[in-house]
C-alpha cells in the first residue's frame, strides 16, 4: 500500500512536471516563480524515485523448500525409514541453515508438518509468492536393493527409461489426489502418452536450473559417502509448473541398506543440509555476479554408520504361536552367529577399500583455455564436467555406469556437437573404453 501510495505521488508529480513543460505560455508567464516550483517537484521527483529503487532492491531473495510427499503419500518405504519424514526433516533444516545466515533472503516451504499436500499446490505456492528459487526434497528406491547414490534433477525430457521411472514415482503422488483428472487436465503419470505435455516445456529457466543442479551435486558428493549419479533431466510436474529456476535432489536410496543407514545419522543429514546450504550460497553469488547471500557454513563431521541386518521374517503356526525359519538355527556350536559378531563383520565390510569406480562420460569439446560451464556455446548439454590433459581443457557431459547409457547421452550431444564421443574412467583415472569394459566383467 505504501509502495502504492509512492508511486501514486510520483506519477502526479511527473505530470505537472509536463504540463509545466508543454505549456510555454506558464513557463513565460511565471519564469521566475516556477523555476523554483520546478526545481523542487524535480527534487521530489528523483528521492521519490530513488527512494522507491531503493525498496525495490532491497526486496528478498525467496527461496522455496519442497518436502516431497507427506501423510497418507509416505514416498519411498526403507527398512526403518520413510522418505516423507526424511524430505521434511532435511526441508527445515536446509531452510533454517538460509534463513539464519542470509538475511535478505525469505524461505518459504511447501509444508512444515507431515500433511499431505497435492503437486500442483506446491507449485502455486511457489509462483504465488514469485519467489526466485524452487527446490524440491526427495529420496529414491528400487526394485534392485544394489541401486544406491545421490541425483540431481532439472525438468525436461528424460532421455533414458530410469530417469523416466523416477520421474513416474515422484508423479504418481498425482494418484492419490480426489479429483486429480481435473487438477492435471487428464494427466496420467501411468501413461506414456501423457508425457507429451513436457514436450511444451519453456526452457527460459533451465540454465540456471542446471547450474543450481550441477553445483548442488558437487557439494553433496564432495561432503558425502553418497555415490554420485549425476545431474539429470526428467518430467516431474512439480518442476514443470513453477515459473523459476528449479531442481529436485533424490537424497539416495532408502531401498538400499547402506544408503539408508548413511542417511539416518543425524550427523549425516545435518551435513547434507549444509551442503545443500552452501551450494545455494555458491548459486546466488554466480547468478548475482559475485554478491553474497550469506557466509558458507562448515561441515559437520560426518559418520560411517553400520549396516543394520533385517530382522529374521518369522511365520504364525496354526496353533497362534510364532516360529521363526529354522534356516536361522547355528549350524555348530562353534558357529559364530551373534549380533556382535555380524556388526564386526559387516563394519570391516564397509571399511574395506574399494576399486575405484568406472564411469563413461560423453567428450564433445577440447580447448586451450579454462571455459565456463554455463557459456552459451553449452546450451541444451546437461551434467557438464571438465578435465585437463596435454594442455587443453576438454569438456565432458554424462557420468553413466555402463557403455549403453553413455551411448544415450552420445546420441543427444552429437545433435549440437556431432563430433562427440565416448570416454572412460577408473575414478580420476582417464582409461580407454575396451580396458573400462573388461574391467566390468571382472
Amino acid at each position: 500500500m505504501y509502495n502504492f501510495f509512492c508511486k501514486s505521488v510520483l506519477s502526479m508529480i511527473n505530470n505537472i512536471i509536463l504540463r509545466f513543460y508543454k505549456s510555454a505560455k506558464i513557463i513565460k508567464s511565471f519564469q521566475s516563480m516556477n523555476k523554483k516550483k520546478l526545481f523542487l517537484l524535480c527534487l521530489m521527483s528523483i528521492f521519490i524515485s530513488g527512494f522507491l529503487m531503493a525498496q525495490n532492491s532491497q526486496a528478498p531473495f525467496k527461496v522455496v523448500i519442497d518436502a516431497g510427499h507427506g501423510n497418507q503419500d509416505p514416498g519411498c518405504i526403507g527398512s526403518t525409514l520413510k522418505e516423507k519424514d526424511v524430505n521434511l526433516t532435511m526441508a527445515l533444516k536446509i531452510g533454517k541453515l538460509i534463513s539464519d545466515n542470509c538475511p535478505n533472503v525469505q524461505v518459504i516451504y511447501t509444508r512444515k508438518t507431515d500433511v499431505f499436500l497435492e503437486l500442483y499446490r506446491r507449485a502455486q505456492i511457489a509462483n504465488t509468492n514469485h519467489a526466485d528459487l524452487f527446490i524440491s526434497i526427495h529420496c529414491n528406491a528400487a526394485e534392485d536393493h544394489s541401486a544406491n547414490g545421490t541425483e540431481t534433477f532439472v525438468m525436461g525430457l528424460a532421455k533414458s527409461e530410469a530417469n523416466q521411472a523416477v520421474a513416474r514415482k515422484e508423479n504418481a503422488a498425482i494418484l492419490k489426489e480426489k479429483d486429480y483428472k481435473n487438477n492435471y487436465d487428464g494427466f496420467n503419470p501411468d501413461s506414456p502418452e501423457s508425457n507429451v505435455v513436457f514436450s511444451l516445456y519453456s526452457s527460459a529457466y533451465l540454465n540456471n536450473s542446471i547450474i543450481l543442479a550441477d553445483k548442488v551435486q558437487k557439494n553433496l558428493i564432495n561432503a558425502t559417502h553418497l555415490n554420485d549419479r549425476g545431474v539429470k533431466q526428467a518430467g516431474y510436474w512439480v518442476l514443470y509448473k513453477v515459473a523459476m529456476p528449479s531442481i529436485l535432489v533424490e537424497l539416495g536410496f532408502l531401498s538400499n541398506l547402506k544408503d539408508e543407514a548413511y542417511i539416518a545419522q543425524k550427523e549425516n543429514q545435518d551435513r547434507i543440509a549444509q551442503s545443500i546450504y552452501n551450494a545455494f550460497i555458491d548459486y546466488y553469488a554466480t547468478v548475482h555476479k559475485g554478491q553474497e547471500a550469506g557466509q558458507k557454513v562448515s561441515l559437520t563431521p560426518g559418520v560411517q554408520p553400520v549396516v543394520a541386518t533385517p530382522a529374521p521374517s518369522t511365520t504364525t503356526t496354526p496353533g497362534g504361536t510364532t516360529a521363526t525359519p529354522k534356516a536361522d538355527a547355528p549350524a555348530s556350536k562353534n558357529a559364530e552367529t551373534t549380533s556382535e559378531a555380524k556388526t564386526e563383520e559387516q563394519k570391516a565390510a564397509l571399511e574395506t577399500p574399494k576399486e575405484p569406480e568406472i564411469r563413461f562420460k560423453v567428450q564433445f569439446l577440447a580447448s586451450p583455455e579454462k571455459l565456463s560451464l554455463t557459456e552459451k556455446r553449452f546450451n541444451g548439454i546437461y551434467n557438464i564436467g571438465r578435465f585437463q590433459e596435454n594442455n587443453f581443457w576438454k569438456y565432458t557431459s554424462g557420468n553413466e555406469t555402463t557403455l549403453d547409457a553413455a551411448n544415450q547421452v552420445l546420441a543427444e550431444v552429437k545433435k549440437i556437437y556431432p563430433d562427440a564421443f565416448v570416454i572412460a574412467f577408473q575414478g580420476d583415472k582417464k582409461i580407454s573404453v575396451k580396458e573400462a569394459q573388461q574391467l566390468l566383467k571382472k
